[in-house]
C-alpha cells in the first residue's frame, strides 16, 4: 500500500462484510455497524456484490472468518482473558458490537497509521462514538517493533492476550509473519486466530484466474500478496514457536458450516484456511 493512503483492501473487505448485511442480512454475522462506517449507498454496495459471480465466495469467507475468531474469543473472554489485539484491524467493528463490556475488556486496534488515520475520519464522519475499551495502536509491521507500540499504548505483556490477525498474513513477508509470531509467543497464554493462503493449485480454475488478476491489480496498488503456505507448513511453523493446540479449518469445512447462510453462493474451492492456535 501507499505509506500515505489507507489500505484499499481494507476497504473491499469492508464492502464484502456490508454486501454481507445487505444481500444475507447479516446470517452468519450480524453487524449493524458496517454500512454506517463504510459509507456508501446500499445501491453501490450491492454493485460491488454483484460485480463478479465469484463474489458470493468472498463474502461468505470475509463473514465466516470474523464469526469464528469472534466465537473463539468469547471463549478466550469466559477464561479470564481481558486483553484483545486486533492486527490489521482496518475497518473492523468488533470494539463497537463488543459483547464483553462487562469484563473490562481492553481492545487494541493495530493498523497502518493512515488506514488508521482513513477509520477515524469514518467513525467521526458516521457520528460513531469511541467506546472506552477501545485503543488505537499505529503499527507499520514491516518496520516497527510491535511489542514496544503496543506497551507505549498500555498493553500489559505479563497478561494472557488473545490476537485477531484477519485478512493479513497472505500481505506480509515472511519475516514479518514470523516476527508477530515470535511477539504472540512470547505472551503466556496467548491464543490467535489468523486466516492464510494456500499456493494458487489449491483453487479451483475459476478462481484461481480470479486470483491471478486479484494478484496482479494489488501490485497496481502497491499491496503485494506476497505469502502463501500448505496447511502442514503452518503447522510446522506454529510449532516452532510453541503452538501447540491448532485448529485449522478449510474452505470446504467453512462451505458446509455457513455456505447455506450466503445468497446465491457460487461453488468453487478456495485454498483458504481460518487458524486457531494456542501457546
Amino acid at each position: 500500500m501507499k505509506p500515505d493512503e489507507p489500505s484499499r483492501t481494507a476497504l473491499m473487505i469492508a464492502r464484502q462484510r456490508a454486501a454481507h448485511q445487505v444481500l444475507d442480512h447479516g446470517s452468519i454475522l450480524y453487524d449493524p455497524f458496517a454500512m454506517k462506517i463504510l459509507r456508501e449507498d446500499e445501491k453501490d454496495v450491492l454493485q460491488f456484490a454483484n460485480k463478479h459471480p465469484l463474489a458470493s465466495i468472498g463474502r461468505l469467507f470475509t463473514a465466516a472468518r470474523s464469526r469464528i475468531a469472534e466465537e473463539a474469543l468469547s471463549g478466550a473472554v469466559e477464561r479470564g482473558v481481558r486483553q484483545i489485539v486486533i492486527l490489521g484491524a482496518g475497518l473492523e467493528t468488533f470494539a463497537f458490537r463488543n459483547p464483553h463490556g462487562a469484563f473490562e475488556i481492553r481492545i487494541y486496534e493495530v493498523d497502518h497509521p493512515a488506514t488508521q488515520a482513513g477509520k477515524r475520519q469514518r467513525l467521526a464522519e458516521a457520528q460513531i462514538a469511541l467506546p472506552p475499551w477501545l485503543i488505537f495502536v499505529p503499527v507499520d509491521f514491516e518496520r516497527d517493533d510491535l511489542g514496544k507500540k503496543l506497551v507505549a499504548a498500555g498493553f500489559q505483556q505479563n497478561s494472557p492476550s488473545f490476537f485477531t490477525w484477519l485478512g493479513v498474513v497472505p500481505y506480509l513477508t515472511q519475516d514479518a509473519i514470523g516476527r508477530t509470531l515470535d511477539y504472540m509467543s512470547s505472551i503466556q497464554n496467548s491464543e490467535v486466530v489468523f486466516d492464510y493462503m494456500e499456493p494458487p493449485e489449491a483453487f479451483s480454475e475459476e478462481l484461481r484466474q480470479l486470483e491471478t488478476e486479484r494478484t496482479a491489480q494489488l501490485k497496481k496498488l502497491d499491496e503485494r500478496s506476497d505469502s502463501r503456505f500448505e496447511p502442514a507448513g503452518i503447522a510446522t511453523i506454529l510449532r516452532s514457536h510453541g503452538f501447540c493446540t491448532i485448529e485449522d479449518i478449510n474452505f470446504q469445512e467453512i462451505t458446509s458450516r455457513f455456505g447455506r447462510a450466503v445468497q446465491g453462493l457460487t461453488p468453487g474451492q478456495a485454498g483458504v484456511h481460518v487458524v486457531h492456535a494456542k501457546h
